[in-house]
């Protein structure tokens, strides 16, 4: 049993100044002023610090016991701030036990989904930080999606980014992104996904991967796994990255080239995975089910090609009516039936020991989870800029190029669509659809805004098809 311990929130008075104190901790780093915020810090502890000769006195610390062998994990807070992690403390030991065993174990800390960042890690404690402070006064997210090219070698008759693609925008600079991931971590994100197209064509994603400060946030990437050289998962190994999900669409191959309209792309698309994993990349399957899929038992086909394979964990997204799929009728979408088919699907691979960890959006994203994750702790942002929900709703809020990222994450926040939360996928919703998406033009080049008023800004997409060539 290894202990490790995280400073949540100190105080010490300046050197050169003995009436001002100074909050330091991953409280302190949430860009809230913690001692007004927690008078009670301030009145009956600035004493203290002036009086120790260190001038410095601990708050509040959280101690983790971690028995990697035996997959413990224990933790308790320290100081006489205690109280203030409590019900986040309450959180993580039910949230922990729920998640039932560890899939990896990375940075000292157990990996329970790719998606969260180890427990414990620095990153973690600051995520953890950031739903202490945020209250009810602030939301923030936790994931945000990149596309950092629209480039693709594949022509999927699903593709959700399709209708994003002209040659008629600038995609983001390297300095440009690089300012996107930093306004991200500061907004609390700790999942930076880098996706495409496929983000393996971008010429700087290494740089880009390794410019994530690995404090705040790790970076993850989905992929279509045709790149997967030894010699681009040593560059990606090097560059830091946490983990990927590799898209599958079939577990029958001829299928999953003839979705993706590239023979022999399942077979190397498989051998990309195989050497990510013998690299020790973290790497998960991402596929979609269709009502087909769940009734005929290919969900549970490709889960058992993720455990054939060795992979960490398979998640299964629902057909979502965007992108190609847009003006998808309602038969091609999940029933209320499949998607509890799904969900005890879930449940029962996770208890079992020798499979990889199963995620489902019909549990994760509804209304049994966490609801929709757009506009509350996720957002996308398209290659030209464009910051819409998620990378299935082809709405924008704002452009990187025109605004800050935080000014664009409040538009969105302030929109009555996004105002509250929302117990499912906003996408499945038809009501949500007539009022926002089906007066969306058929031919227009997506994602349209969301605000009249973004209509004609600089960088908007209605502003790149009107402006004169």
């Amino acid at each position: 049993m290894t202990k490790y311990n995280y400073d949540l929130l100190s105080i010490h008075a300046k050197s050169n100044d003995r009436d001002r104190l100074i909050a330091e901790g991953a409280l302190a780093n949430q860009g809230v002023d913690v001692l007004k915020r927690y008078s009670l810090a301030e009145s009956a502890l600035g004493m203290l610090a002036r009086l120790k000769s260190s001038k410095k006195i601990n708050l509040l610390s959280l101690e983790f016991e971690v028995d990697t062998d035996k997959g413990l994990l224990s933790c308790q807070a320290k100081g006489p701030l205690s109280s203030l992690v409590a019900k986040e403390l309450e959180k993580l030991r039910e949230r922990v036990q729920a998640l039932g065993r560890p899939i990896a174990v990375r940075e000292r800390g157990f990996v329970y989904n790719l998606y969260q960042p180890p427990i414990p890690s620095q990153r973690f404690i600051n995520s953890m930080s950031r739903l202490v402070v945020q209250g009810r006064e602030l939301i923030r997210p936790a994931t945000c999606t990149l596309q950092v090219t629209t480039e693709c070698q594949l022509n999927c008759y699903h593709c959700s980014a399709a209708r994003y693609k002209t040659a008629r925008r600038a995609e983001l600079t390297t300095e440009e992104m690089k300012s996107v991931i930093r306004q991200a971590e500061a907004l609390g994100c700790f999942n930076i996904v880098f996706t495409g197209g496929e983000p393996l064509l971008r010429r700087d994603i290494f740089e880009l991967i390794s410019f994530v400060n690995r404090d705040r946030a790790h970076p993850s990437m989905f992929t279509n796994g045709l790149l997967l050289t030894d010699e681009k998962i040593s560059h990606l190994s090097d560059a830091g990255l946490h983990s990927m999900m590799v898209s599958l669409d079939d577990p029958r191959s001829y299928v999953h080239d003839e979705l993706r309209q590239f023979p022999g792309g399942f077979d190397k698309t498989v051998t990309g995975i195989n050497r990510a994993l013998k690299a020790g990349i973290l790497v998960g399957i991402s596929t979609y089910a269709g009502p087909e899929d769940v009734r005929e038992k290919r969900v549970e086909e490709m889960i058992e090609l993720g455990k054939k394979l060795g992979v960490h964990e398979v998640t299964i997204f629902d057909i979502v009516p965007t992108g190609k799929l847009l003006q998808s009728q309602e038969e091609q979408l999940l029933s209320a039936g499949d998607k509890r088919q799904l969900i005890e699907m879930e449940r029962k691979y996770n208890s079992m020991g020798d499979y990889p960890h199963i995620i489902t959006q019909a549990l994760v994203n509804g209304p049994e989870g966490s609801g929709c994750f757009g506009g509350f702790s996720q957002f996308y942002m398209t290659a030209y800029g464009d910051i819409d929900p998620c990378d299935f709703t082809p709405l924008t809020f704002g452009n990187v190029r025109d605004e800050a990222l935080e000014d664009i994450w409040q538009r969105m926040l302030a929109h009555p669509a996004y105002a509250r939360r929302c117990n499912h996928c906003r996408m499945q919703d038809s009501d949500f659809r007539n009022l926002y998406i089906d007066s969306i033009p058929e031919d227009a080049l997506l994602p349209w805004p969301a605000f009249d008023e973004l209509m004609h800004r600089p960088n908007s997409p209605l502003s790149a098809c009107t402006a004169v060539k």
